[in-house]
C-alpha cells in the first residue's frame, strides 16, 4: 500500500520504533529480527527504512515460521512497516490459517515436551489434551476436506506423503496418550521427542511441497476459497468435533 507521505514522529510510541534507515539489508535484518522474535500478543513494531524491506521481512518470518504477520506502506522514499504476532493477525487463506496452526501446533507440543523432561507429569498431560484435539481437528481437515478437492496427487506426490505422515503421527501420539493413560512417565520424554522431531519433518515438508499447490487451486475460486476458509476456522475452532472424534476415536 502506498500512502502521500509518512510521518515517522506518528507512526507509534518511540519505544516501539526500530529506525535501520542507512543500514544495508544483512545489517538490518538481525535488528529486526532481534525484534520481532521478542513481540508478545497485545504488542506491535514498527519498522522505517529507506529501502524497499518486502525480502527482508519474507526472510524474518521464514526464520519465525510465519510466527509474525506484517504490512508496510511507502511514499517512494520511506517505508513503514507494522509487525504484529501472527496469532492477532486474520488469515488470508485456508493454507495461511493452516501454516499458523502448524505453528501453534509445533509449540503446544514443545511445551509437552519441556514439561516432560522436567517431570512436570501433570502439566505436560494437561497440555498434550489440547494438543492432541487441536491435531485431529488438524488432519481432519486436511485429510478429509481440503485434500479430495485441492489437490496434490493422492496416489503419488505431496499429498500422498501428508497421508502416509499424518498416519504416523497420529499413531505417534496416541502412544504418548497411551503412556499418560498408563501412568508409564519412564519413556515419556523419549516418545515425545520423537514425535517432536517426526511434527518438525512434515510440518516442514508439507508447507514446502503441498500447501503451494493448495494456495494455488484454492485462491482459484474466490467464492470457494472464503467457504474454505470460514469452515477451516470453524472446525479448528470445535465445531465439528463430535465427526473428528469418530474418525479418530
Amino acid at each position: 500500500m502506498s500512502i502521500d507521505s509518512i510521518n515517522p514522529s506518528a507512526a507509534a510510541p518511540l519505544s516501539n520504533v526500530i529506525d535501520v534507515r542507512g543500514m544495508t539489508y544483512t545489517e538490518a535484518q538481525p535488528v529486526v529480527y532481534a525484534a520481532s522474535i521478542r513481540l508478545s500478543v497485545g504488542q506491535k513494531i514498527q519498522v522505517l527504512t529507506d529501502s524497499d524491506p518486502a525480502a527482508m521481512m519474507r526472510a524474518v518470518a521464514f526464520q519465525l515460521r510465519d510466527a509474525i504477520s506484517w504490512h508496510m506502506e511507502s511514499d517512494g522514499k520511506l517505508w513503514q512497516v507494522e509487525i504484529q504476532p501472527r496469532a492477532e493477525a486474520e488469515a488470508k487463506d485456508v493454507v495461511d490459517l493452516l501454516t499458523w496452526d502448524h505453528y501453534r501446533l509445533d509449540h503446544k507440543f514443545a511445551q509437552v515436551l519441556a514439561a516432560a523432561n522436567e517431570n512436570r507429569i501433570a502439566e505436560a498431560e494437561s497440555i498434550f489434551k489440547d494438543y492432541w484435539i487441536g491435531l485431529r481437528r488438524h488432519v481432519h481437515l486436511e485429510n478429509n476436506l481440503l485434500g479430495p478437492v485441492l489437490g496434490g496427487g493422492e496416489e503419488q506426490g505431496p499429498l500422498a506423503d501428508m497421508l502416509f505422515e499424518h498416519d504416523s503421527i497420529i499413531v505417534q501420539s496416541r502412544l504418548v496418550e497411551e503412556t499418560f493413560d498408563e501412568k508409564d512417565y519412564g519413556m515419556l520424554p523419549a516418545i515425545c521427542a520423537m514425535l517432536s522431531g517426526s511434527l518438525a519433518k512434515h510440518e516442514n515438508r508439507e508447507e514446502n511441497t503441498l500447501f503451494p499447490i493448495w494456495q494455488t487451486a484454492d485462491n482459484s475460486d474466490r467464492g470457494r476459497a472464503t467457504e474454505h476458509l470460514a469452515r477451516a476456522k470453524e472446525l479448528l475452532s470445535g465445531s465439528e468435533d463430535s465427526q473428528v472424534l469418530k474418525v479418530f476415536s
